[in-house]
């Protein structure tokens, strides 16, 4: 019976195990800080920009503070070979990924006017309270960027190819994470098969350069550029605008109520920045990976 549960080979818990043991003590010790928090502000069901903050942070914290006990204890493997090893390309690819999402919103925005599809109506930076909301928003979207890319694409994925091998890690990976979006506002089934793209997007991120942070420099600056920078929705979200605007046409192309990713235009933008990754990879791998990042679903690739 033991081996249903444990890899002799590898001397730890195998795959699916090591996968349900740390969401349910993510939920676990999640639970009760979100629900106090809930608790003391009233539990609204429409939750504001403070409640959002309050409890992604909450979540943010526990996944940092659990992940590297769980690397140590369960997976019993280093953070590095996670992806997470601090080096000096680290900080390149955050800013990298972030200016190339931030490219990524500019342009989608950009087709829209120059195809008369979207109209400028107002600037909330002729206002006096811009600064803190937008303070506020580029924070919510560092920490979900943060934990959303530790606990998906970081613990879950490792731990998926180790299970199942890297190629149905990644098709299972990308469905489940347009799956987890099918059920935002304003979804549709093409937004959903968009989002499976991003799912791959992200995936690249860290497969082509064997570390968590490119794709977690996308992924902060996507939600931070398409919203609060561009006024789009955030995957069927509304968000603090720094540009009002209004589309015309079809939802098909400008995204409607769920923004971007909801639109065909994404589909040729997400090639095109697949190949800007691509070559932003080939650049890096000049330099010599540590043997160590080898341990992990990168290893696949090399």
């Amino acid at each position: 019976m033991k081996y249903v549960f444990f890899n002799v080979q590898e001397n730890r818990l195998r795959a699916g195990w090591r996968i349900v043991l740390f969401m349910l003590a993510v939920m676990a010790v999640s639970a009760i800080p979100q629900f106090t928090a809930i608790w003391i502000i009233g539990g609204k069901p429409a939750p504001g920009f403070g409640r959002d903050l309050l409890l992604i942070g909450i979540a943010a914290t526990v996944v940092t503070l659990l992940l590297p006990l769980a690397r140590k204890w369960i997976d019993k493997r280093s953070l590095a070979a996670l992806g997470l090893k601090w080096d000096r390309f680290a900080i390149k690819d955050l800013i990298f990924g972030w200016t190339l999402s931030g490219l990524m919103a500019a342009s989608f925005f950009a087709i829209l006017v120059s195809s008369g599809r979207l109209e400028v109506t107002g600037f909330a930076w002729t206002t006096s309270a811009v600064l803190l909301p937008l303070l506020g928003y580029f924070l919510l979207h560092v920490l979900v960027g943060w934990w959303e890319e530790l606990f998906f694409r970081g613990y879950l994925f490792d731990n998926m190819v180790a299970g199942m091998g890297l190629l149905v890690a990644i098709i299972i990976s990308c469905i489940l994470y347009g799956l987890i979006h099918a059920i935002n506002p304003n979804a549709t089934l093409l937004s959903t098969l968009i989002i499976v793209g991003f799912g791959y997007l992200r995936l690249y991120g860290l497969l082509s350069t064997k570390q968590l942070w490119l794709s977690m420099g996308m992924h902060m600056g996507w939600n931070f550029f398409q919203g609060p920078i561009f006024g789009f929705a955030a995957s069927g979200h509304a968000t603090f605008k720094l540009i009002e605007h209004t589309t015309t046409g079809s939802d098909s192309i400008s995204g409607g109520e769920f923004g971007p990713e909801g639109s065909l235009l994404m589909i040729p933008i997400l090639v095109i920045t697949l190949g800007v990754m691509y070559l932003w990879s080939k650049r890096r791998s000049k330099d010599s990976v540590p043997a160590e990042l080898t341990a992990g679903p990168v290893k696949h690739l090399t």
